[in-house]
């Protein structure tokens, strides 16, 4: 019993930084209502810009930080210049989403230039391990535990309690009425892709620096889980991505516990798959359609 509750509670604090990565996702989702394929590749670009950074100077774990937010909000408002601003419309997602892919590439290649070898080491906090009776928080678990919780009360304080949130609320359900009503979608929507992105970049800061290093696949692998996390959690939900994210790292753990770390990413998609046959709109996807439908008929 004490090795279950040891390896939950690993899977839960993993699954807290994949949960930042999957709400940025689906937030950009709700900004846009399409999915941006390049959204994993941002998060390497901030990654492997701060790896560059740190060569010509001595960054520290904070440093690190601060330049990967700064380079995954560089590259989303990039993306989102290049990719969602310019084709608007109903017919328009698969345009962007190309497009989106067209971009993913390029900020993989980008980011290979600015990581030449294949492995780059990435520093974390210098934590000790906190022991609570049986149990173990390890070093690199511990800004998991107080920064994932913290960013995520922040960011939905922020979009249930202010302006923006409410003009994020109104674009999200009907762009053309909040156009009508004067609001600066434009504005709103690099606003809250720049938000996407400091909160993608902070769960690429704590896995990372839980890992310990870095490498260019990086950007593809935070695209899986992320979309993962938010298609179990249902698509268009953000507290599913939330509860996705946590699912999966629980599963995941436990996966890597019992049969092997090398079963770790066929559980990841063979829980996807489960979800696809059982409840392909997610764990609060369908609760989400209920509520679009009802605003549609209340407009």
């Amino acid at each position: 019993m004490i090795d279950f509750i040891q390896t939950s509670i690993d899977g839960v604090l993993i699954g807290a930084s994949y949960a930042l990565i999957a709400f940025g996702f689906a937030l950009i989702f709700a900004v846009v209502r399409r999915i941006n394929l390049a959204y994993g590749s941002c998060l390497l670009f901030g990654a492997a810009l701060a790896v560059f950074t740190g060569t010509f100077s001595d960054l520290g774990p904070i440093g690190f930080l601060l330049v990967t937010i700064f380079g995954a909000i560089i590259a989303s408002l990039y993306v989102e210049w290049l990719c969602f601003s310019p084709f608007r419309g109903q017919h328009a997602a698969v345009s962007s989403m190309v497009a989106s892919f067209a971009i993913w590439m390029q900020l993989d290649e980008i980011s290979s230039k600015l990581l030449p070898q294949r492995t780059h080491a990435f520093p974390g906090f210098g934590y000790e391990s906190w022991e609570l009776g049986p149990f173990i928080l390890r070093a690199e678990q511990i800004p998991q535990l107080l920064i994932a919780p913290l960013v995520l009360l922040v960011v939905v304080t922020l979009i249930r309690r202010t302006r923006l949130g409410l003009h994020l609320t109104a674009l999200s359900e009907n762009r053309e009425l909040a156009i009508q009503i004067g609001i600066n979608t434009r504005l709103v929507a690099a606003v809250f892709f720049s938000i996407a992105a400091f909160v993608g970049a902070v769960g690429t800061f704590l896995i990372l620096s839980s890992d310990g290093h870095v490498t260019p696949l990086f950007g593809l692998w935070a695209m899986f889980k992320g979309l993962v996390a938010v298609m179990i959690g249902g698509l268009g939900s953000l507290g599913g991505a939330v509860l996705g994210a946590l699912l999966l790292g629980f599963v995941e753990t436990h996966a890597a516990y019992t049969f092997g770390a090398e079963y770790r990413d066929i559980t990841t998609f063979g829980l996807l798959f489960l979800f696809l046959i059982l409840k392909p709109s997610g764990l609060l996807g369908a609760k989400t359609y209920q509520r679009d439908v009802l605003v549609e008929g209340r407009i």
